[in-house]
């Protein structure tokens, strides 16, 4: 396997025998100036098809934590059927090494309800459940157990295809919306994220349901109108959003909007 770059002591990215790029795991493969051959004995793990955007956050974050990540995300493979990509152990290890951050800092968000997506979500929030455990037993921590519902999310959202948005309008819709949040709710979002990353995708199958007159439909009454309470302000800014787009969806799409909305708001520090 021959490296071209490398992107700390012990990650690096290569090409191998068929000519495809993964990214490597070894203890010290980053230490030799690329181009080289890395004898296979010394890679510890490999990840196709990663997104070179991800390439930087990969050098961020420990080993022991994307260890606990790609064990989450194997499980879920298991669980829900191969709907994950390499992709996600990166995304996911990224949102565990900022719960632990926020934790290690005594930094208190108000995190999305267990109670909710816990019946939005069952199959998914299973697996929540479980990484919540492991990742406080191996990673020596005690995060909150609202955080299953985080991750659950987190799992949700990349469990979809890829959406790659084409259309001027659509991306057009996007900046609108985002730029009205940052304004209601006195923030300013990093674009370049993962949690905005994240929202753009709940925000383009949005549109793509709009677009086919398909809501989503189930029995959430009764947690839209509890949420609708619990967050006013959020709420008041998921019906300004439906008037900023000039559409009609029903009160499920705007309890999906009201939970993406105070998850990004969440991440970007607004209820501090």
């Amino acid at each position: 396997m021959r490296v071209v770059k490398n992107i700390n002591n012990n990650v690096s990215l290569c090409i191998d025998s068929q000519g495809r790029e993964v990214i490597a795991f070894g203890k010290g493969i980053g230490f030799t100036r690329p181009p080289y051959e890395v004898p296979l004995t010394m890679i510890q793990r490999t990840f196709y098809n990663v997104n070179q955007a991800y390439l930087g956050v990969i050098a961020q974050i420990p080993e022991e934590i994307i260890d606990v990540s790609t064990e989450i995300v194997d499980n879920a493979n298991q669980q829900l059927g191969d709907r994950y990509s390499a992709n996600v152990i990166l995304t996911l290890a990224d949102h565990i090494q900022f719960a632990i951050k926020r934790q290690h800092e005594q930094v208190h968000l108000k995190l999305p309800l267990l109670y909710e997506v816990k019946h939005l979500y069952p199959n998914e929030m299973k697996i929540g459940i479980a990484a919540l455990a492991l990742i406080n037993n191996r990673l020596s921590i005690q995060l909150p157990e609202e955080e299953a519902a985080s991750i659950t999310l987190h799992l949700v959202d990349y469990g979809n295809k890829e959406i790659n948005p084409s259309s001027i309008k659509e991306k057009s819709k996007l900046t609108k919306v985002t730029e009205f949040i940052e304004t209601q709710m006195n923030i300013k979002i990093d674009k370049t994220g993962f949690n905005y990353s994240r929202f753009a995708t709940h925000m383009y199958y949005l549109f793509e349901r709009i677009d086919t007159d398909k809501n989503i439909s189930s029995e959430n009454e009764k947690m839209f109108e509890l949420l609708k309470v619990q967050y006013p302000k959020t709420y008041d800014c998921a019906i300004a959003i439906k008037n900023i787009l000039n559409v009609e969806f029903n009160d499920e799409e705007l309890l999906y909007l009201i939970i993406h909305i105070n998850r990004l708001c969440s991440r970007e520090d607004c209820y501090r």
